[in-house]
């Protein structure tokens, strides 16, 4: 249930008139400022040259993929363009753009995954936050890449984003430890509300998965000295219980760092469900998950039936939120919302052809309908004559009726959410 963002593309310079495909019939030249293509006859010279600034090429296949370049004129079978990054070839395809540059139309479509919330949405259920954890990303879910998590550092072991089963316990993924002897580390230096827990006794506590023995274990570091838990048996299998130890950290510590040591160079391990406990409410980040309203917040009952006690009274601030005082600490949390779309390459957001937003037909139609509105109100600038800023304005006022005739498509949003925000 995906839709590329070229596939968007196309889709809206269909519904806004502005779609041309074709394919080379011959090479063009060697410094790349022409293409060729015998299908250009049956169109006249000035189909381009009454406004060739706004003309754009864009190539779909060849050594030129997605490359694109401002259209300088027309002669018969030939466009004359901006130079591209070398020679187009024949029998490469090719779009024209008469309207609006593909950035332009990039940009309209990006915008509007954001515009057009919360008619279409992106569904969010995750149960990857503790209550009462200290630590930020303790279950190991934001990455900076597949190999450099964002709120971890890593001293000389290696650390892979894993979301293969059975090597992940808790969210989406599990951090793998290998390579190397090492460890990973969370520390002020990476969050500095570690340093509130000066002067407290505080329980960090891992999943863990080894395959040697006496290599994987934990341990909490003040600065002058390291408190280290137990080994993980290394039989190659989740503990039954988390490894934890458990410290007084010193009123006046040099550092505070809780890490994950890698001691063995043959071994690995898998990591998930780092926690930190200690009394007093730690705000908890949850900014990465992309909510767009407030949103249903429930812990886990203390028997472990699955059952969820939601949660009335939460504090949001600067992408984080923190508990009532009422609510037990080290319960899982479960977060239910729904928040922006976005094109995404790998899970990172991205602005490549080839990224995905997660809809598909009809939701695209109002996606594409809230980027033509995007491109039309950009088109007005105040250096216009007041003929074509009428024309524009007339067009707006056609595509808003559109849009609301899009909106019969729209996804449903849940009622919790319904009762706390009104959308019109």
């Amino acid at each position: 249930m995906s839709t590329s963002l070229l596939n968007c593309e196309v889709l809206l310079s269909k519904r806004i008139g502005d779609y041309y495909s074709s394919t080379t019939t011959s090479a063009g030249n060697s410094s790349g400022t022409t293409i060729v293509d015998t299908n250009l006859y049956a169109y006249p010279d000035n189909w381009l040259q009454s406004q060739s600034h706004l003309m754009w090429d864009m190539i779909t296949s060849g050594d030129r993929d997605e490359e694109e370049r401002r259209i300088l004129s027309k002669n018969n079978d030939t466009l004359t363009v901006l130079a591209h990054g070398g020679q187009i070839d024949s029998a490469v395809t090719y779009r024209i753009h008469r309207l609006y540059s593909p950035t332009d139309k990039k940009n309209a479509l990006i915008y509007a995954c954001k515009s057009a919330f919360p008619f279409i949405h992106n569904r969010i259920e995750d149960k990857s936050l503790v209550s009462g954890n200290w630590l930020k990303d303790g279950s190991f879910e934001i990455w900076t890449d597949s190999t450099d998590l964002t709120y971890w550092n890593e001293s000389t072991v290696t650390a892979t984003q894993t979301s293969t089963s059975p090597y992940y316990f808790h969210g989406s993924y599990s951090c793998k430890l290998d390579t190397a002897t090492g460890y990973l580390e969370q520390s002020i230096d990476q969050w500095d509300d570690l340093k509130h827990l000066q002067d407290k006794s505080v329980t960090f506590s891992i999943r863990g998965w080894c395959d040697t023995a006496s290599c994987l274990r934990i341990g909490v570091y003040d600065g002058t000295d390291t408190t280290y838990s137990s080994y993980h048996a290394g039989d190659s299998a989740w503990t039954d219980d988390p490894i934890e130890v458990t410290v007084n950290i010193p009123s006046n510590p040099k550092d505070i760092s809780f890490r994950v040591y890698l001691d063995d160079v043959g071994g690995t391990a898998y990591i998930d469900d780092a926690r930190v406990i200690s009394n007093g409410y730690p705000r908890i980040y949850i900014d990465n998950l992309g909510l767009g309203v407030p949103h249903s917040v429930s812990f886990e009952t203390g028997d472990y039936t699955n059952n969820w006690i939601q949660i009335k009274g939460i504090e949001y601030n600067d992408g984080y939120m923190v508990l009532p005082s009422y609510v037990p600490v080290d319960r899982r949390l479960k977060i239910d919302g729904i928040g922006y779309l976005d094109f995404l390459s790998s899970g990172t957001s991205s602005t490549s052809w080839d990224a995905t937003v997660d809809i598909e037909s009809p939701q695209t139609e109002i996606l594409v309908t809230y980027a033509a509105i995007y491109l039309l109100e950009n088109s007005i600038l105040p250096q216009q004559d007041t003929g074509s800023s009428e024309l524009i304005l007339q067009a707006l006022n056609l595509w808003e009726k559109k849009r609301l005739d899009s909106l019969r498509y729209k996804m449903p949003i849940p009622q919790w959410t319904v009762n706390q925000w009104m959308f019109t």
